[in-house]
């Protein structure tokens, strides 16, 4: 699990660093894969904003929040993109279910002759 985090405008500080990886840990344990994250903080304004890049598995999800709070940017951004993986892993299994693998419908297209009526 590769993990960056870019501050701009602003001091970094353990804390936060800590509150990502352990926000990102729980995204982790819905992918099969290692992810690899971008994090950028900063402020904007009068507001903070978390932006969140992930990659993984070869799919890519993103988020952006802007709050008051970046603790709660951080939150609410990760939650966004835990809602994509979800979603993500909910299609990709409702359109594996039911019939019998390409590989397999492949193979006997391929060893059937064809009538000779």
């Amino acid at each position: 699990m590769g993990i960056a985090i870019t501050f701009r405008h602003m001091d970094s500080t353990e804390a936060l660093k800590n509150r990502v990886h352990e926000k990102l840990e729980r995204v982790q344990k819905y992918l099969r894969a290692p992810l690899d994250a971008h994090v950028t903080l900063f402020q904007e304004r009068h507001e903070f904003v978390a932006e969140l890049l992930i990659q993984a598995a070869g799919h890519t999800y993103q988020a952006r929040h802007d709050s008051d709070d970046l603790y709660k940017s951080i939150e609410i951004a990760v939650d966004k993109v835990a809602h994509q993986i979800q979603k993500t892993h909910d299609t990709l299994a409702r359109n594996k279910k039911g019939g019998p693998p390409a590989a397999e419908v492949a193979l006997h297209a391929n060893h059937e002759e064809p009538d000779k009526s």
